[in-house]
């Protein structure tokens, strides 16, 4: 039986390896109207955090207020498309457009996306498998997966590798 971190791990080098193997992804319903031509590929529950704060305290309790951390913004739906990831969200709606983010990377909670000196991460339940997800629907790549030992380990336990 694998935690939740081993099985997202699972999910990703499933979906990494069967992208290797040229497999084309399936879309999925998007939960609303998307644009002409817009396919989902991902609807995952999201919480989206900001990174916020002065990159500087000294040892007080104000400046420990003040200190740069990831604050919770928004919660919802993530969905992913080619061009943007769409937060559905109690309020409406929130577009994170891809073609504007200037940096990006991935983080064990989730996927960081920043646009100039504002950062978002997107946290979502499977953040691996959503990270090879996005780096492939949006950029065409498919990056270097590489699965850490203690996790190859949980798979052999469970049987899933040799």
């Amino acid at each position: 039986m694998l935690n939740p971190f081993e099985q997202d791990w699972w999910d990703a080098w499933n979906l990494w390896s069967a992208l290797g193997q040229g497999v084309q992804l399936q879309p999925l319903p998007p939960p609303v109207p998307l644009g002409p031509g817009e396919i989902a590929h991902a609807v995952e529950p999201c919480e989206v955090q900001r990174f916020d704060g002065v990159r500087l305290a000294i040892g007080n309790a104000d400046g420990y207020a003040a200190a740069a951390q990831w604050r919770t913004i928004d919660n919802g739906t993530a969905v992913l498309t080619r061009h943007r990831v769409l937060l559905l969200n109690r309020y409406g709606q929130q577009d994170f457009g891809l073609a504007a983010v200037t940096r990006m990377w991935t983080e064990h909670d989730g996927t960081v996306l920043a646009y100039g000196q504002t950062e978002y991460k997107l946290r979502v339940p499977r953040p691996v498998w959503f990270d090879v997800m996005l780096n492939y629907v949006a950029f065409g790549r498919r990056i270097d997966l590489v699965v850490p030992p203690f996790v190859q380990a949980a798979w052999q336990r469970a049987g899933l590798i040799r």
